[in-house]
């Protein structure tokens, strides 16, 4: 069977501002997104990839160093006998101001400009489709009316975010009927930055590959590439890891702590030393403490920073409450604990608030300092 190699990158966000970290980390951060980049380019050389689909977001918005333009030509340069093809995203569209026309791109680079167009390879019995945003947004699906040489092999490049209908986003909403309709055999989709995995719809495979490397919380974990071959009406593809550091949210228990040592000793147990110098945490401080014990998320952040490569600190305990002994509490504490703990019973109240109030008024009533700046 006809077969052909591919590896499908995007959301790379060149020289986004990285808004979690510190103004150091950012920086460095900034030039490892170069580093993930250049391994990309070093897995396609080792692979033989035949074609190289970039889904667009390759840019963060508007704003990009000059050197990053060189390095991404350069990169491409690498691998000149391979065949790149760039769908432009809704952070980075073609347009008249498009950092796309800032690049002299070799000849082995397609950047896609507008809706759907094709490419026919002879020589690998492939058609590479795709297309482009030029604006920032894409109201309606653009992936309609394809009709697909079926004597090929039909690959696609394209960004976008699935949707129940035509018009449910503003990122080219493609429905499951688009992609179960369009006839093509592969499509790599950009927009998303998590790993989908392999997705078929009808006779149509798909999937997302997520983002190269994290960029903040709500980029967890292993990040990567999808690389593999492609057939008539076959795939064989997997996830690669690309990222050299993971983002992780890990929630600490801490109950029954009495001292910032010992939270200290608590959040360093729970995390490999190797991880956490390589890493970049944000630690949940979760659990019931006493009520006049006040956390101070600066304080803990100072004793642990020096044993982390990166690290947040937020306070999500609860005060440990004895419900026997408030019952019989007709003091102004006992009375308050149980005020809130009634309008916590109403399923409409907003629990995490109560939860807030509960806390800073236990601390308040116990004659501890209350700093309200922990708690915005």
């Amino acid at each position: 069977m006809r077969k052909v190699k591919i590896l499908q990158a995007g959301d790379l966000h060149f020289d986004t501002p990285f808004k979690d970290l510190s103004k150091s980390i950012s920086e460095i951060s900034k030039e490892e997104l170069l580093e993930v980049f250049s391994k990309i380019i070093d897995i396609s050389i080792e692979n033989n990839v035949d074609i190289l689909l970039l889904t667009g977001d390759i840019f963060d918005n508007l704003t990009v160093n000059k050197k990053t333009l060189i390095f991404i030509k350069n990169q491409v340069e690498r691998i000149s006998n391979i065949r790149v093809f760039i769908s432009p995203g809704n952070h980075d569209p073609y347009n008249e101001k498009s950092f796309y026309k800032m690049i002299n791109w070799p000849k082995n680079v397609y950047v896609f400009k507008e809706g759907i167009e094709s490419i026919l390879l002879e020589d690998l019995n492939t058609v590479v489709w795709g297309a482009a945003f030029n604006e920032y947004h894409v109201r309606k699906s653009m992936l309609k009316n394809i009709n697909v040489n079926k004597e090929y092999i039909n690959i696609m490049t394209i960004h976008g975010d699935i949707s129940n209908s035509d018009e449910g986003n503003e990122y080219n909403p493609m429905t499951l009927k688009d992609i179960g309709d369009s006839g093509i055999d592969y499509i790599a989709i950009g927009h998303r930055h998590n790993f989908s995995g392999i997705l078929r719809e009808n006779n149509t495979y798909y999937g997302y590959a997520g983002c190269p490397q994290g960029r903040g919380f709500d980029e967890l974990e292993d990040k990567g590439i999808i690389i593999g071959e492609v057939a008539k009406g076959a795939v064989d593809l997997r996830f690669q890891r690309t990222s050299k550091r993971n983002y992780y949210v890990n929630e600490i228990n801490i109950s029954n702590s009495v001292s910032y040592d010992e939270i200290r000793l608590r959040i360093l147990a729970s995390i490999k030393e190797e991880d956490r110098k390589t890493n970049l945490y944000k630690i949940i401080l979760k659990g019931e403490i006493e009520s006049y014990i006040n956390l101070n998320e600066d304080l803990i952040l100072e004793r642990i920073k020096d044993d982390f490569y990166f690290v947040k600190v937020v306070d999500k305990t609860e005060v440990k409450l004895d419900f026997d002994k408030i019952s019989k509490d007709y003091s102004v504490r006992g009375v308050y604990a149980k005020k809130l703990l009634e309008k916590m019973e109403d399923e409409n109240c907003d629990k995490d608030v109560l939860k807030m109030a509960l806390k800073l008024g236990m601390q308040c009533l116990s004659h501890e300092e209350v700093n309200l700046n922990d708690y915005k």
